[in-house]
């Protein structure tokens, strides 16, 4: 409980930074990386955008705590995209549902997972920007030790990707005006 109310806090943040952000959550990619990742105590993130025209995951922004070295990890997914099939970004873009991997060198997609377990990293999470119809982006953090999620922290997660998605629709339909 305490893990989740720590989080929560976190999440507030993350949503005031949103809220007087430009307006896009690409323009807060950069920080919302850096405290959401402090906050899982991850040690690399990266923010998947969906690109609607043509209906893939392009990474927005790459982080990494200091002292961490992801050269190759930041180089794969800067050139990196994925469909609704492709990695574990691509699942949970599909599936709607939060994930969290204590081993992600048998739950990603080669070569990035080989990639992160050569960093050091062997922990995952990832979860969907999304309000009822519309997913927005991926958030992916990877870290070199996680403890296991419960079930009541993944509902939580989760209901923070809609609470995210709702501002992030708020600031589009704010821009179009």
């Amino acid at each position: 409980m305490k893990r989740l109310d720590n989080l929560e806090k976190c999440f507030s943040k993350a949503e005031d930074l949103l809220r007087n952000s430009a307006g896009s959550i690409e323009a807060s990619a950069a920080e919302l990386l850096e405290l959401l990742g402090l906050a899982f105590e991850c040690d690399w993130g990266t923010f998947w955008k969906v690109d609607e025209e043509l209906h893939v995951l392009r990474p927005v922004f790459t982080w990494s705590r200091l002292g961490v070295v992801t050269v190759a990890l930041d180089r794969d997914t800067r050139g990196r995209s994925l469909s609704l099939s492709e990695g574990t970004a691509g699942h949970v873009w599909r599936s709607r549902k939060p994930l969290w991997s204590c081993d992600i060198l048998s739950d990603l997609c080669l070569p990035r997972s080989l990639d992160a377990h050569a960093a050091g990293l062997h922990g995952g999470i990832w979860f969907a920007v999304k309000v009822e119809n519309i997913v927005f982006g991926i958030f992916e953090f990877l870290g070199i030790s996680l403890l296991p999620a419960s079930e009541e922290l993944l509902i939580g997660l989760e209901a923070f990707g809609i609470r995210i998605g709702h501002q992030v629709e708020k600031n589009r339909l704010s821009l179009k005006q």
